[in-house]
């Protein structure tokens, strides 16, 4: 019986050393980008208010900080998109089957809220893809985060709607854009 209490304390004691000397862990590190993204932690940067991307025409984010390499990206929109002239609406979520050829977002939902870089690529954690400069990516009403790639000239991020034929558009999106960084 004595055995047993004397390995009893040993224990109680080498696990308090090994806690005392045991390395911090992750949650200790300086959190990346993507993490504070996910987490939906305070952005470096976010729009002071929404701002409108009409449903029939490209429309540049109004950025005053620009886009650098490794910039994290999470866009919110409200909004229906009209597509004809007859006053049909449809949600800037878009709608299924997704587009397919002929369409500017070919693997994004028809009449979703869309958008581009005009150099680098975006990968949109949301759906795993890459998109290069001028591929237009799936937005919607939440895009989820998305991580920004970019060796060199400067990029804009520009939005519109995943349908053929903006002509006869009307509607749109408000748009909030949030950035993290290191």
């Amino acid at each position: 019986m004595r055995v047993r209490s004397l390995v009893s304390r040993c224990t109680v004691v080498l696990l308090a050393a090994a806690v005392a000397i045991w390395p911090a862990g992750p949650a200790a590190a300086a959190s990346l980008p993507l993490d504070r993204c996910y987490d939906l932690e305070t952005p470096q940067h976010e729009d002071e208010r929404d701002w409108f991307a009409p449903g029939n025409v490209h429309t540049t984010w109004p950025s005053p900080v620009g886009m650098v390499d490794r910039d994290v990206f999470r866009v919110s929109a409200l909004g229906k998109v009209r597509i004809d002239h007859w006053g049909t609406q449809k949600s800037i979520s878009g709608e299924l089957p997704l587009a397919g050829s002929g369409w500017p977002a070919p693997d994004a939902p028809r009449y979703a809220l869309i958008a581009k870089v005009t150099s680098g690529s975006m990968l949109v954690l949301s759906n795993g893809l890459t998109y290069t400069s001028g591929r237009w990516f799936p937005v919607g009403a939440n895009s989820g985060c998305m991580l920004y790639s970019n060796g060199g000239a400067p990029s804009r991020l520009i939005f519109s709607f995943n349908d053929p034929n903006l002509g006869d558009n009307g509607g749109g999106a408000s748009v909030w854009v949030r950035q993290w960084w290191n």
